[in-house]
């Protein structure tokens, strides 16, 4: 229909059989095909090179660029202007691991300021109780101790200068009134009690313990080796004074737990197997057979003697 024919018909609506939305959609079809025809008029060289150039400017970008590098690992590829590729090593971070510092041992770094003197009994106080609870109020220990306990003190002529050890040494809770009037009538030096405390050992003995232990004049050192060796809960301060008395020495002692045969012998037996020379290999040779667990220490030197010599 020419739009001569349309401006007619518009105007005049004589035609009553005239469809405008058909006209509409045919006029848009016939618009689309023209234009396909004319997209199709072109040189298709330019279409190719338009579709060439969307290819290549991702891919040039993609091998130039690295876009992966945040997520690269630390070796870096470089190229060149000659194609090479340069491998570079990134230097590994010179990370120091600083270990935490161990806990400080137990230092009781002050004078002691108070001595036994040379006898063997300990000096009267010469004070009234009331000037002793003054004292005790002094010194800042009147709140660690009720009335029986100071009296207890009191009475066991405790010097509160005795005290005071315990207290600037941080460990007068370890020790009720009774202990402390136990280590003073035994005259327990309180460097000896300090070794103790600096080694962990204070929950291992009490105050008779300790008293024992330094009456019988045994080394510190001889004590720590037991805890050393991890024994020292087999035995009480009495045992300790026995193997040391008889001169058994904490390697031997050692050498038995490390075979597993302090179950099967005390302090005394151990005084006897190795006042006979018994060695732990014959105790080996014993247990491998069956024998040990049915053996005294009486037993075990008989066949020592009978066969291991």
């Amino acid at each position: 229909m020419s739009k001569q024919q349309l401006r007619y018909d518009l105007n005049n609506n004589e035609d009553s059989d005239f469809d405008l939305d058909a006209y509409i959609d045919e006029q848009a079809k016939g618009g689309d095909q023209n234009f396909e025809e004319e997209f199709d008029s072109h040189p298709t060289t330019k279409r190719n090179l338009l579709a060439l150039s969307l290819v290549l400017i991702p891919a040039v970008w993609f091998f130039f660029s690295d876009p992966f590098s945040l997520f690269a690992d630390d070796t870096n590829f470089a190229s060149t202007g000659a194609g090479q590729t340069i491998v570079v090593e990134r230097p590994q971070p010179d990370v120091r691991v600083i270990p935490s510092p161990a806990p400080p041992a137990q230092d009781f770094d002050f004078d002691f300021n108070f001595n036994f003197d040379g006898g063997n009994s300990v000096a009267e106080l010469g004070i009234s109780y009331t000037d002793y609870l003054a004292q005790l109020k002094e010194y800042g220990y009147l709140d660690d101790f009720g009335g029986s306990s100071s009296t207890r003190l009191y009475q066991n002529n405790v010097p509160v200068e005795y005290i005071d050890q315990f207290g600037k040494a941080g460990i007068l809770n370890n020790f009720g009134s009774t202990s402390i009037s136990r280590l003073y009538q035994n005259q327990v030096p309180f460097q000896y009690i300090q070794n103790l405390a600096t080694a962990g050992l204070l929950n291992n003995f009490g105050s008779t313990s300790i008293s024992r232990l330094y009456q019988n004049q045994i080394p510190f050192e001889y004590i720590s080796s037991f805890n050393d060796a991890g024994v020292l809960d087999d035995f009480g301060s009495t045992s300790i004074s026995r193997l040391y008395q008889n001169n058994v020495p904490a390697e031997y002692i050692s050498d038995l737990a490390a075979g597993g045969y302090l179950d099967n012998f005390g302090s005394t037996s151990i005084v006897r197997l190795h006042q006979n020379n018994v060695p732990v290999s014959f105790l080996k040779t014993l247990n491998d057979k069956g024998l040990l667990s049915d053996m005294s220490s009486e037993s075990v030197v008989a066949a020592y003697r009978l066969d291991g010599q």
